[in-house]
């Protein structure tokens, strides 16, 4: 079970056992590189700005391997990756030695395989449904440390990019769920209106839990990969860098 607690045992989120797909069979092999990654999502109800301040890398936890019998491998937590945007965090790692897998436990709030929180990609859509022309939603939405020397066509692409990337998740949500979804446009307003809530990405995520690893980027998570034969002798994958010290 993943668990996100702070100190006094209170539970953030919870990680519900791996599905079968994920249990189908032992990886033959790993990959050249290192070991295959894979995502899991850590349910939290916390922002962006409240995980950098708790620092809740540090108490993200999976306490048993996903496609192991319990006390079957040699599990074990394998540090941290970074993060740099918005702003610099890091995702904790576990590794399956026996599997050649290691496990991202990726929080709700971020964008899978891109960067940037799933609140942004939201936040832009959301700007550009409501905005008199693309051209001023991307004006005001470009951005900001990039805001004097991106172009106004660099803004207009990575603004269209955002809008399609949220259009195409709502779309596939209504295919998944239509007995709760049917007949919504695939705008954020609508959704945040259906939902009750101005976080629709990330509600997202945990209303499709089951389907997370058949969902492509950024809302789903990245899927084991199928063993490949022909790699069979993976070397070990290196530990992340420490974060740095709390209070520094």
């Amino acid at each position: 079970m993943l668990r996100h607690s702070e100190d006094g045992g209170s539970v953030r989120g919870v990680f519900p056992a791996a599905t079968a797909w994920e249990r189908k069979r032992p990886a033959s092999g790993g990959n050249q590189r290192g070991p295959c990654e894979v995502q899991l999502r850590l349910a939290t109800e916390q922002t962006f700005e409240q995980y950098v301040t708790e620092r809740g890398w540090e108490t993200a936890t999976l306490s048993a391997c996903p496609l192991c019998a319990p006390g079957a491998c040699h599990f074990h937590r394998l540090g941290t990756y970074m993060r740099k945007v918005p702003s610099v965090a890091y995702v904790t790692r576990y590794l399956c030695p026996e599997q050649h897998t290691s496990f991202g436990l990726l929080p709700d709030f971020y964008a899978s395989r891109m960067p940037g929180t799933l609140d942004m990609i939201e936040e832009v859509a959301a700007k550009a449904e409501e905005a008199p022309s693309v051209e001023k939603a991307a004006d005001e939405a470009r951005p900001a440390e990039a805001s004097d020397a991106v172009t106004l066509g660099a803004a207009l692409v990575w603004l269209r990019l955002r809008v399609a990337i949220a259009r195409t998740v709502l779309t596939t949500v209504t295919g998944l769920m239509p007995e709760r979804f049917a007949g919504l446009p695939p705008r954020v307003s609508a959704f945040r209106r259906r939902l009750g809530t101005m976080r629709v990405l990330v509600a997202l995520r945990g209303i499709c839990e089951r389907y997370l690893h058949a969902l492509s980027a950024p809302l789903g998570l990245v899927p084991r990969p199928a063993p490949d034969p022909e790699r069979r002798h993976a070397r070990a994958q290196r530990p992340g860098p420490d974060p740095p010290a709390r209070g520094r």
